[in-house]
């Protein structure tokens, strides 16, 4: 599940999971996710794509921005098989292999919509069903804190 500081409460399946804390951010572009998740800008984010069908070209490592992926988290509506001639990788295996989560199967519009309405916000992911108000709190505290890094 994908807990947000506002309180929502996103159920949701995750790949590779980890114990996360991050800044929940989000891009419209409709290409170039390849480009996107190798960005040194997302440094420690959550990385919410609009895009609702993430892997259709796969993992280009030609328009790689950087071979160091430093997003925290990807955020994406649903997995697509790749069926590029270029492809190198699967972005599945891609970002299994860079020790990357992923969190799919909800809604990304509904997200995004929600952080454009409130701002930028913190989020975490968990397996359980915790006591969301203290997860909640210690999200306002480092955003109070601007800690942004793990």
């Amino acid at each position: 599940m994908l807990i947000l500081e506002s309180g929502l409460v996103i159920n949701s399946k995750i790949i590779n999971f980890k114990n996360l804390y991050g800044e929940l951010v989000f891009n419209v572009s409709n290409l170039g996710y390849t480009e996107i998740i190798s960005d040194p800008s997302y440094k420690s984010q959550f990385l919410v794509l609009s895009n609702p069908h993430i892997g259709n070209n796969g993992i280009i490592y030609q328009d790689l921005q950087s071979f160091k992926i430093n997003i925290n988290l990807i955020i994406i509506n649903c997995y697509s098989i790749s069926s590029n001639f270029r492809c190198n990788n699967k972005v599945f295996i891609y970002l299994k292999k860079k020790k990357i989560p992923i969190v799919t199967n909800l809604d990304t519009r509904y997200l995004i919509s929600n952080i454009k309405t409130i701002g930028s916000q913190f989020a975490t992911i968990k397996k359980k069903n915790i006591k969301k108000i203290l997860i909640i709190k210690y999200l306002r505290f480092l955003n109070n804190q601007k800690i942004y890094y793990d």
